[in-house]
């Protein structure tokens, strides 16, 4: 007998988490918000979802961590009520890939599988691009990188002392079990922009907009844990998006530099 709960037994909590994803904040909302004034950009994210009133008295970074926690940490208690299977709560703070892949191993969801092997793999690339840049030792390399993803590990080294083209061709032959699958079509302009100033702000927000891609078929699983934790991420990555608004309004940080920076939601 499976130690874990039916997958028809999340039915009651995967209706709940539908009715909460219509209040997840839309892409046209933060775009209105990086337009507009700290005071208006609070009070559209309040409007649009269901934080708390005190965002709207937010008045420096330390309020802004505080308020913003406190929503994560609201969204966390929730999840971790309607899950079912209490081991999973573990994949909302993924601090160790070696244990993650047991347990989701254990668990068997294709689903949760392919997305901590594609998050492997942006870790990954992204530990590679940043020794690369910084012309770091293959030895470093060796010892940074972490579990498997669907890219073999024998492939970042080979390719490191390497023009970066090599990699960028890897990564558009990626295989996933029969398939094939382009890393190249979503991260090879981010790279070349990354050789040209070093930045890689570019190459984060190619990085989440693939993620909330891969977690967004979530949205019609019927049955099972899936759509709960694709809805955690998904609001994990709108609170980071209200982070970076937010504290970008208090700087005084210019509206270009945010609007590039602004990935895509889940909504």
């Amino acid at each position: 007998m499976s130690r874990y709960a039916s997958r028809l037994d999340y039915a009651f909590a995967i209706g709940k988490i539908r009715a909460l994803e219509r209040f997840l904040i839309k892409d046209e909302v933060f775009k209105e918000a990086v337009d507009s004034d700290l005071q208006e950009a609070l009070r559209l994210f309040v409007e649009s979802n269901l934080y708390s009133e005190d965002l709207l008295h937010i008045k420096d970074s330390q309020q802004t961590e505080v308020l913003l926690s406190q929503e994560l940490l609201k969204a966390k208690k929730l999840i971790n009520i309607l899950l079912l299977d209490k081991e999973l709560i573990g994949l909302t703070e993924i601090e160790n890939f070696t244990g993650t892949k047991k347990l989701i191993s254990k668990y068997k969801s294709e689903f949760l599988n392919d997305y901590l092997m594609h998050l492997i793999d942006m870790h990954n690339i992204k530990t590679f691009l940043r020794l690369y840049v910084l012309k770091e030792p293959l030895d470093v390399l060796k010892g940074s990188l972490s579990e498997e993803g669907f890219i073999k590990v024998e492939v970042f080294i080979k390719a490191y002392n390497q023009d970066l083209s090599v990699l960028v061709h890897k990564l558009g032959y990626v295989h996933k079990r029969s398939s094939i699958v382009s890393y190249a079509s979503f991260l090879q302009d981010a790279i070349s922009k990354l050789g040209q100033d070093n930045s890689f702000a570019t190459f984060e927000k190619a990085i989440v907009d693939f993620l909330i891609q891969i977690l967004r078929p979530a949205k019609y699983i019927s049955f099972g844990p899936e759509p709960l934790l694709a809805y955690y991420f998904a609001k994990t990555n709108e609170i980071d998006l209200m982070r970076m608004i937010i504290l970008a309004k208090l700087n005084n940080v210019s509206n270009d530099i945010v609007r590039e920076r602004l990935n895509t939601v889940y909504a």
